[in-house]
């Protein structure tokens, strides 16, 4: 016996967007992975740092390059965040803090980061 109509059309409807979902995830992933290298040179001349909340920060005598690469990158990082947050029963808010304290542990030395009480330091 077929299932009825809607059934089929719900069934294709789900599978359509588990599908959109996950080709959004591959996406986001490869643009942060694309822009790596450059937000790496950004961070190595200081004009950009890592905050407390798990995004970029322009610090130093950035241009409308540098601040359109972090929002590009904060943009991805919201949507990971989000996604992340989902899976675990947590708000985006806590795995950007947490993601946080993992970038500041593997950052370069050199990188500028922002401490839990929002001081900034570069790393040793």
């Amino acid at each position: 016996m077929k299932p009825p109509m809607f059934l089929r059309f719900v069934f294709a409807l789900v599978m359509a967007l588990a599908v959109a979902g996950t080709t959004r995830a591959e996406g986001v992933r490869a643009r942060m992975e694309q822009r790596l290298p450059a937000l790496d040179a950004l961070k190595a001349r200081g004009v950009v740092g890592e905050n407390n909340q798990g995004f970029v920060e322009v610090r130093g005598e950035g241009d409308a390059e540098a601040a359109k690469l972090v929002a590009d990158e904060n943009q991805d990082r919201t949507v990971v965040y989000a996604n992340i947050a989902q899976r675990f029963g947590a708000t985006a808010e806590e795995v950007g803090r947490k993601r946080a304290h993992k970038i500041a542990e593997n950052s370069a030395p050199g990188v500028w980061l922002q401490t839990s009480d929002g001081t900034w330091h570069q790393k040793k």
